[in-house]
């Protein structure tokens, strides 16, 4: 197994996920990264040779889905049947990968999200095909967090990954505290009753950190669950009455957002009858940048919940964010939804 930073050199670091990149930015090691992904937009890192494309293309919300879960189901497959290129390409991270480019890298540390792992695959897997491709096991730093607490966690394991000593933990304490400050912004107001749409087609209720994040906000989620994002029905919007839907499209930019919360408005009135109409008649309805905001786990997440407090109780605090990382849903004008129940 090839030992990375062996001699004194310096470790050649891989991020295939964005929010990887964001870690290692936070942590003062932008120097170590050979290769990103297509999505990572930090200026400073566009030098970077890409190693990673859509999969998918350009679809309609309900076809992502779709396509999602028969490449998850396809995976499985691809691990019984030792077909390595398959497997790393489509399964090392959520984004196609450029095989030959890794395997000219030749990265020592590679920081990722392995899809498709069940009962069926274990990590194993994906390094045993990955030591076929390059002639030795790199480390790979697998990011897995379902809420905050994992969060935190894979920022350590990227720390201890790159060989930075105290500075994980350094990092995570300043990005602690930054969250605590914008939690105590919305702290002793009204705590509005909220809805956070993560998939327009199917409807999704966004899970992982985000409700934590709601709450942190000082509203209550009514659909969400910690770690696991939940479909709801246009009944079930209803029936939570909320003061606040959040449209917060997972992989959308605001401008495309706004356009699918449109639609998926449209449809739930369409579907959903008079109680729906009621419902988002009385509720204030926003749109963020889907991604930034909330999508990737590690420093984003400081604003992500700024956003929240921001949008949600904006008398009480100001930073910035709104028509770059949030806005009202055009059309609907700002209102006035904090008439919640304390």
């Amino acid at each position: 197994m090839k030992k990375g930073n062996a001699g004194g050199k310096q470790l050649r670091v891989l991020s295939l996920l964005p929010g990887a990149s964001d870690i290692v930015r936070a942590l003062d090691a932008v120097k170590l990264l050979v290769g990103r992904t297509h999505e990572c937009d930090w200026p400073e890192l566009q030098s970077l040779p890409a190693c990673t494309s859509n999969k998918l293309g350009d679809m309609p919300p309900a076809e992502v889905d779709q396509a999602m879960g028969a490449c998850s189901s396809a995976m499985p497959t691809l691990g019984w049947a030792g077909a390595t290129p398959a497997l790393l390409e489509m399964g090392l991270s959520p984004y196609r990968t450029d095989l030959d480019l890794l395997a000219r890298l030749k990265p020592d540390v590679i920081l990722t999200q392995m899809q498709g792992l069940g009962p069926e695959l274990s990590p194993d897997h994906y390094l045993a095909a990955l030591e076929a491709l390059l002639g030795y096991r790199p480390a790979v730093v697998q990011l897995d967090a379902l809420e905050l607490q994992g969060v935190w966690k894979d920022m350590r394991a990227v720390a201890e990954g790159l060989r930075l000593g105290s500075k994980g933990a350094d990092t995570i304490k300043g990005l602690q505290a930054r969250l605590a400050a914008a939690s105590a912004a919305a702290r002793g107001r009204q705590h509005p009753r909220v809805v956070v749409v993560q998939w327009s087609d199917p409807l999704f209720a966004a899970g992982g950190w985000v409700p934590q994040l709601v709450e942190m906000a000082g509203a209550r989620d009514m659909l969400g669950k910690v770690e696991e994002a939940v479909t709801f029905t246009p009944q079930q919007l209803a029936d939570a009455k909320p003061d606040v839907v959040a449209f917060a499209l997972c992989g959308f930019s605001l401008a495309d957002s706004q356009q699918l919360a449109q639609q998926a408005m449209q449809q739930l009135v369409a579907t959903g009858g008079g109680a729906v109409a009621a419902a988002l008649e009385h509720a204030r309805i926003i749109v963020t940048d889907g991604l930034h905001v909330f999508s990737r786990p590690g420093p984003w997440l400081v604003q992500s919940l700024e956003v929240l407090v921001e949008a949600l109780h904006g008398e009480a605090q100001g930073y910035g964010h709104e028509g770059r990382l949030w806005a009202p849903l055009e059309g609907r004008g700002r209102g006035a939804a904090t008439a919640a129940v304390t």
